[in-house]
């Protein structure tokens, strides 16, 4: 399906006719016969184009080229003119019309130009998204990372989400990132400058929630002017449901707007199936279902897989203060065919455990899908082992320049490099 065309001409003939032809050419059409009703048809989000008749009654086609590149001046909007008209024409392109077509005019014409604004609103919306991508990049917070085309749609709806009041559903499986989702939605909202509050469902009875939303000083007073984020909003227990209704109700009609509290919430469970089989309440579901984002697994993002992984090392790496390691090609095969049950956080555990390895890490070691987290003391001591060879690697055994690079007694140091079995002479030859 091609993009939308919204179509305007007081003229039913013309509208009718020239509503057949682009929807020939598979193009989504809307036909208007006011001016005035087509502009609530668009934003500045609306990836099509606008055809609109300058001769009309009431709003003329000028007026509404006006009032339309208010809402975005960069929206292609295409006048059509009779044949007297050409220096009225001549002045909306001068206003910023991207095109006019003097009637009568061939299909090949008229397809010829919707097309070209076709083609050139795709290049703008590209353009804008890349650079929102480039702003949120660089400020703090989560990123969101990802070429997978489901990824790319995911990161323009939370984009137009984010200055809005209305509750919000994360679904997705375990492990695929909607905390992360719900704190990139708070981080780039008018509500950034107070913290988010989380509540986690799946820990909570009725009346430990019911405490929270009442109490004073509870969860739900905190988040006022912020935004609460509901995790694993399918484990709430029903009666605790109901109670999150009122509340969300009394709040809407009593509470001023820039005091409410924004809902996020997330479910690994589908809502609807559960309000089918009377698990989940059919009101709070009506609440939150209208901005529902779907989180795909990893493994449906396969394009993702390296790009993920290898910020996931850079990140630990930089954290520790140790050398990235580099992974082979048969290692980067193996992320590649694993099935990732336990999506990116599984990823990103095992970039953490490949880190820690340290200089026992080398290409030809067959990457562990299935090896478990390590213990607090194993990362402690792989930590301390990491540390100590790679000062020594990049002091090239001088141990006075390791003690002072770690702030080392020259004992502790000597102790240490001999718990770990580590020999000072076999850095030395990296000089």
């Amino acid at each position: 399906m091609k993009p939308p065309v919204i179509f305007i001409d007081d003229e039913k003939s013309v509208r009718d006719s020239l509503g057949q032809t682009l929807e020939l050419e598979d193009y989504q059409v809307q036909l208007f016969a006011s001016a005035r009703q087509a502009l609530s048809a668009f934003d500045n989000q609306f990836p099509g184009v606008i055809i609109s008749d300058i001769n009309m009654p009431g709003m003329d086609g000028m007026t509404f080229l006006k009032q339309a590149l208010s809402i975005d001046d960069e929206l292609p909007v295409i006048m059509l003119t009779g044949h007297g008209d050409i220096s009225t024409a001549v002045d909306a392109m001068k206003i910023g019309a991207y095109d006019f077509l003097e009637k009568p005019f061939s299909t090949e014409h008229l397809l010829d130009v919707v097309k070209r604004a076709c083609d050139k609103r795709e290049l703008i919306l590209e353009n804008r998204e890349l650079k929102r991508e480039l702003e949120s990049q660089s400020s703090p917070g989560p990123r969101i990372l990802g070429n997978n085309l489901a990824m790319k749609q995911l990161r323009r709806r939370l984009f137009q989400l984010k200055d809005h009041t209305q509750s919000v559903l994360l679904q997705g499986e375990s492990g695929t990132g909607k905390r992360m989702m719900a704190q990139f939605l708070h981080d780039h909202s008018p509500r950034q400058h107070r913290p988010m509050i989380t509540l986690k469902c799946q820990d909570l009875t009725a009346q430990q929630f019911e405490d929270e939303l009442t109490r004073q000083g509870g969860k739900w007073q905190s988040a006022s002017g912020s935004s609460l984020y509901l995790e694993n909003i399918d484990q709430l227990p029903l009666p605790a449901q109901q109670l999150l209704v009122t509340a969300l109700q009394t709040q809407s009609m009593q509470t001023e707007p820039a005091h409410r509290i924004r809902l996020i919430a997330s479910s690994e469970s589908d809502l609807k199936q559960l309000t089918g089989q009377n698990q989940f309440t059919e009101e709070l579901y009506q609440i939150i279902r209208d901005c529902m984002l779907v989180l795909p697994p990893l493994r449906a993002r396969q394009e993702d897989i390296e790009l993920l992984f290898q910020n996931f090392i850079r990140t630990v790496a930089s954290r520790y203060n140790i050398e990235a390691p580099v992974l082979s090609t048969a290692q980067k095969e193996k992320l590649l065919a694993h099935h990732w049950p336990g999506n990116v956080r599984e990823l990103r555990n095992l970039a953490e455990r490949l880190v820690l390895l340290g200089d026992q890490f080398n290409q030809q070691q067959p990457l562990n899908m299935d090896s478990p987290q390590p213990t607090l003391a194993e990362k402690v001591h792989q930590f301390e082992f990491t540390l100590l060879s790679d000062a020594l690697r990049r002091h090239h055994g001088r141990l006075k320049d390791v003690q002072a690079e770690l702030g080392l007694a020259r004992k502790t140091l000597y102790d240490k490099m001999k718990k770990h079995g580590l020999d000072k002479e076999d850095f030395k030859d990296s000089l």
